[in-house]
């Protein structure tokens, strides 16, 4: 027969781990959707300077 106090640790522990895994999780969801922002905006800064002419009127570099 099983001991139900080891078997609440044992699901505790598992509660634990999940819980863990999930937040690790949604760290990395976020982590890759804040990069994406980041490289949007990179790209919409880069793409705005290129239209933008230099006011001595050399090209931007």
């Amino acid at each position: 027969m099983i001991d139900p106090s080891s078997f609440d640790t044992a699901l505790t522990a598992l509660g634990v781990i999940t819980a863990m895994v999930f937040a690790f999780g949604v760290a990395a969801l976020s982590d890759m959707a804040m990069r994406r922002r980041e490289d949007r905006a990179a790209a919409e800064r880069a793409a705005h300077s290129d239209r933008t002419p230099s006011p001595d009127g050399s090209h931007p570099s």
